[in-house]
């Protein structure tokens, strides 16, 4: 007979290859995972150019206190009724250095009260390792197709099974004021911070962190954020981002 650690293990060991390789949550696991749409094939690139948008959003993830990365725990923030029609979501993965990027579409489907697991079957895990929650950005959007994300709801990604009360919006901008408004469906301004640069210099892929408290989410569903660019002459550009939270 298996000893009682060593079940455990095996029982872990089964979770984390389940979630690696994209196959649907089963009775028993933690929570749902994510179905990789564009299996076998997981685009990704390293040591390569980051692909560059016309945006200024570069990420979006709850505040993560996990130190080490643990791609198992990479996860979307939402969850789904039963009733909700199979859907499909784009997740794009960045490093803070621009070595690393990642865009594939995932199914959704069936009911889930947590947050789901994203599979992540990289072929540079000992690379991602050297990386901390916060060197790698996730921007999620529940759209039919990663060449096209306009006009798309955005989801939080998450590192670690906990969120926090603390969404962060990576911002790659020239401009040195940057501001972030999260506004709820009534047009109610919910909070509006000022971003800063990141503590420790520039980064390839962002130049901003816009930590916005969400103590003020009082329903399930879309609110708009917006992020706002002075530059030197005071004349300021926005641009508006449809985001899903709960």
């Amino acid at each position: 007979m298996l000893k009682t650690g060593k079940i455990a293990r095996f029982v872990a060991a089964c979770l984390t290859a389940a979630i690696l390789s994209g196959e649907p949550a089963r009775a028993g696991e933690q929570g749902a995972v994510l179905e990789l749409a564009n299996k076998p094939e997981f685009t990704e690139r390293f040591a390569g150019n980051a692909q560059v948008s016309g945006q200024f959003l570069s990420g979006l993830a709850y505040r993560s206190d996990l130190g080490q990365l643990d791609l198992s725990q990479v996860r979307l923030s939402y969850t789904r009724d039963a009733k909700e029609p199979p859907s499909s979501v784009c997740v794009r993965v960045t490093s803070a250095d621009g070595r690393y990027w990642a865009s594939n579409m995932y199914r959704s489907a069936g009911a889930f009260n947590a947050p789901p697991a994203v599979p992540i079957p990289t072929a540079y895990g000992e690379q991602l390792q050297a990386y901390t929650p916060s060197g790698l950005l996730m921007l999620a959007t529940f759209s039919e197709t990663c060449n096209d994300t306009a006009g798309k709801t955005y989801v939080p990604g998450l590192f670690g099974a906990e969120k926090g009360a603390e969404l962060v919006a990576y911002v790659n901008v020239s401009q040195s004021k940057v501001s972030a408004t999260l506004t709820d469906r009534d047009g109610t301004d919910l909070e509006k911070v000022t971003c800063r640069k990141p503590a420790d210099g520039a980064k390839v892929t962002f130049s901003h962190l816009c930590n916005i408290a969400l103590t003020k989410i009082t329903y399930k569903g879309s609110y708009r954020l917006r992020v706002e660019v002075k530059g030197l002459t005071r004349t300021s550009t926005g641009q508006d981002y449809a985001v899903h939270l709960e």
